[in-house]
Order: C-alpha cells, then structure tokens, then sequence
C-alpha cells in the first residue's frame, strides 16, 4: 500500500468539506437520493440551522462522516442534479497522484544511479508503473516510460504534462468502462 503524501490527504480532505458543502444546500428530495446514512442526514439537518463557526465545524463533521460512504456515487448524483465538478476533479488528481508517484520515483533511481555511478536507464524497474499498469491495463508502458525518462533527463516540462495526459485519459477511460460496467449488469 502507497503512503499517501501530506498533501495529497490535505486534497482530499477539502474535496470531502466540498462535497458536504454542496450536500447541506440539497433540497431534501435531493438528499434523499443520495442514499446516505441517517446519522449523515441528521447531521445535515442539524447543519443547515447553524452560522458562522458552527456550521464550519458541523460541515467538517459531514466531511469526516462522508469518507466512510462509497464517495464515488455521491460525486455521480451531485453531478446529475447540481452539475458538481467534484468528480472531475477527482479524476484530475488521481492522474496527477499516479504521475507524480511514477516522476518521484524515477528521480530517486536517477539519484541513485549518480551515487553507485551507472547510467539511468529507461527501462530501470518501476514498482510506480507497475501499480498503475495494474490499475490501467490499457496503458502503453514505453510511452509512460519514455515520457518519463525524458523529463528525468530534461527536465522538460512538456514531458512532465504529457505523462499527465496520459495518465488523465487513463482514468477517464477508466471511469467510462466501469460506468458500461455498471449498465451492464
């Protein structure tokens, strides 16, 4: 299991208090079918009588309740009835978490390679890449690798976002089989 860095659970943190901020203006036949606890909805009725402080802190109490739900259809329905961008944006952080893991990684090899004194070589074995071939078995690895042996090389920024865009279509194909998954079954 990859540790999560500090601010990648910050990230994720805040997109919970987003979510839980866009719950507590649902109307309640809204909020009914989004399936939640009742605790969850108790605490949302409870939100939505409270100001300034209190409602931060209430709202940071959602947040913290919402981690425990499948956050992945919550994201789904808000986006159906209040046109959330929420899920968008947890799919442009999973790309960039898989990028920067992959890109963190490669630097350490290439760190290593200047300390025992060889050559950084493109095809140096990658527990980062294998997690996410794993994850994205449509993935092309020499792609992934070339860009990223390039920009460890380079430090080129255009090899930096081209990992990104593949990585972010990735996910989103991703996301798109499993939703005809789901339609399917």
């Amino acid at each position: 299991m990859e540790r999560l860095s500090k601010s990648e659970i910050i990230r994720q943190h805040k997109q919970m208090e987003m979510a839980a901020r866009e719950i507590l203006v649902l109307n309640n036949s809204e909020l009914k079918r989004l399936n939640l606890d009742p605790e969850i909805i108790e605490s949302i009725q409870l939100a939505r009588s409270l100001k300034g402080g209190a409602l931060k802190r209430q709202t940071k109490y959602i947040a913290k309740k919402l981690k425990l739900e499948p956050i992945g259809e919550i994201l789904e329905q808000l986006k159906r009835t209040k046109g959330s961008k929420l899920q968008e944006n947890q799919f442009h952080h999973q790309a960039e978490h898989f990028r920067d893991a992959i890109i963190n990684e490669a630097l350490s090899e290439k760190e290593q390679c200047l300390i025992e004194g060889r050559a950084f070589e493109m095809d140096w074995p990658s527990s980062a890449i294998d997690a996410t071939l794993a994850e994205f078995s449509d993935i092309d690895e020499k792609d992934v690798r070339r860009s990223v042996y390039q920009y460890v090389k380079t430090r080129n920024k255009v090899h930096y976002r081209e990992l990104f865009r593949a990585m972010r279509a990735a996910v989103q194909r991703k996301k798109i089989t499993d939703q005809d998954g789901q339609i399917n079954d």
